[in-house]
């Protein structure tokens, strides 16, 4: 660096060392800040059911009406509590029936799998229609609700049923709680 600009602007060499020293330690401190901050947002995700992946199996009604075996499929329900979106429903298809539209059922019980019906059930999401290869993908987002005053429980199944109200595909039932 010229040393005339050092003149010019009151900055000797060893001030500008210093300036330099003293950005790189202020660069230090806001990286290890920032990752101090990270865990945080962990936090604020629900803590009463985490995400979770189910594969979608072909029953053997669906087996029976026609409908291939997947090479792969699965549902994707991520709970944020946020003040948005309750929940993310993400669904994937590979290999199903070519050219065919499903409409997936949240089959609903109160408390857990093992409960009666829910008043809830059946709930239907969205339709999913299946190119030439067999393949279909979409998504559906729940509403925020308010808080409530204390967890409630469901058993969730989530079920692909066909134009021939056959449920072609469908998950392990797990309990879903919401807070």
């Amino acid at each position: 660096m010229n040393m005339h600009r050092f003149l010019n602007c009151g900055i000797t060499p060893t001030n500008s060392s210093r300036l330099r020293i003293w950005q790189r330690s202020l660069l230090i401190l806001v990286g290890v800040f920032s990752l101090v901050l990270t865990p945080l947002s962990s936090v604020i995700a629900d803590q009463l059911f985490h995400s979770v992946r189910l594969s979608l199996d072909l029953t053997p009604d669906g087996a029976a009406a026609g409908h291939p075996a997947l090479r792969s499929g699965h549902v994707v329900d991520i709970h944020p509590n946020g003040p948005i979106n309750g929940a993310h429903e993400r669904y994937q298809l590979n290999g199903a029936k070519s050219n065919t539209t499903y409409q997936v059922v949240l089959r609903v019980f109160d408390n857990s799998c093992a409960g009666p019906v829910s008043s809830l059930d059946p709930l239907p999401t969205v339709t999913l229609t299946t190119n030439r290869q067999g393949n279909a993908s979409g998504k559906f987002d729940f509403p925020a609700t308010a808080p409530l005053p204390s967890p409630i429980f469901f058993g969730v199944r989530w079920t692909l049923v066909d134009n021939n109200d056959v449920v072609a595909y469908d998950t392990d039932c797990i309990t879903v709680g919401l807070d």
